[in-house]
């Protein structure tokens, strides 16, 4: 029998969204063993969903083996819990901030990354996007810049700058440094599509111009062997190519949540529905 330490198998998993009874699911329906597997969530642990304290408690308690990336709305709540933005609308995060145990989560979610280069080569796993352009030296870059910051003694000024403004929506168009940073968060966790002269389209709409491709369309025609596994697109669904797993299939929206073994090959992706969840109208 195999030592309990030895890793058995390694799943990535879409958008949770606050959504624990999904995620308890998800994790009986691939045989999750926490003490032997590894768990990579690509951002959006929280908020939307009913129980935002339950998913991160529950994630927590696994934390040895679970490694995860920023989503925009894991953002969004560490700035909620610092006061640095009002509530939104479609906000259910109160019970994760009253929680006791909200001040280690939110330094755990403080010092995740934007982007992470899985040991499960060759697998980037991010949010939402990764620059076309971008070579994974020049992104993993890129996410360290923000990752510096999000660490640093000066943490909840970044925030507070960073929402100040928006983000332009071409790299060639940052001025400062501040602007190279708002880029750079919307590109990670909010990106969906791109055109070829590097411009990016941030709403959640579907852009008028045609010349707006999904990003990683562009991607892969400049760099075809970068391979990433993503959330954040929910009406995109879920895609399992070659070189990219896209798993965001809709959970908080009434659809599935999803996960994609990557370890051991071949790739094998396992859903459960989660039709509690369905909320009155979706969005990208």
């Amino acid at each position: 029998m195999a030592p309990a330490t030895e890793l058995r198998a390694s799943y990535a998993v879409g958008d949770i969204q606050g959504c624990r009874d999904a995620l308890e699911r998800l994790l009986d329906a691939t045989g999750f063993d926490p003490r032997r597997d590894r768990l990579y969530p690509a951002g959006d642990l929280v908020n939307r969903g009913p129980d935002s304290a339950g998913v991160m408690r529950r994630l927590w308690d696994m934390r040895e083996h679970v490694s995860f990336v920023l989503g925009n709305h894991d953002l969004y709540a560490l700035s909620r819990w610092a006061g640095i933005v009002p509530a939104k609308k479609s906000d259910t995060l109160a019970s994760l901030l009253a929680d006791k145990e909200a001040e280690a989560w939110m330094d755990w979610l403080r010092h995740a990354p934007l982007l992470l280069e899985l040991p499960e080569r060759p697998w980037l796993l991010v949010h939402a996007a990764i620059h076309p352009d971008w070579s994974v030296d020049d992104a993993l870059g890129h996410a360290e810049a923000v990752a510096q910051a999000l660490q640093g003694r000066r943490w909840r000024s970044f925030l507070r700058d960073l929402w100040e403004a928006p983000a332009p929506e071409r790299w060639q168009d940052c001025r400062t440094e501040m602007d190279a940073q708002r880029f750079r968060v919307a590109v990670f966790t909010r990106a969906r599509r791109v055109r070829a002269d590097g411009r990016f389209f941030w709403p959640s709409k579907t852009p008028a111009d045609s010349a707006y491709q999904p990003w990683h369309v562009l991607l892969h025609e400049r760099q075809p062997d970068m391979a990433v596994v993503c959330g954040h697109w929910a009406t995109q669904g879920l895609l399992q190519q070659p070189h990219l797993l896209a798993l965001d299939s809709g959970c908080v929206w009434g659809r599935q949540l999803s996960a994609a073994r990557i370890s051991p090959l071949p790739v094998e992706v396992v859903q459960v529905s989660c039709p509690a969840y369905a909320q009155p109208e979706a969005s990208e």
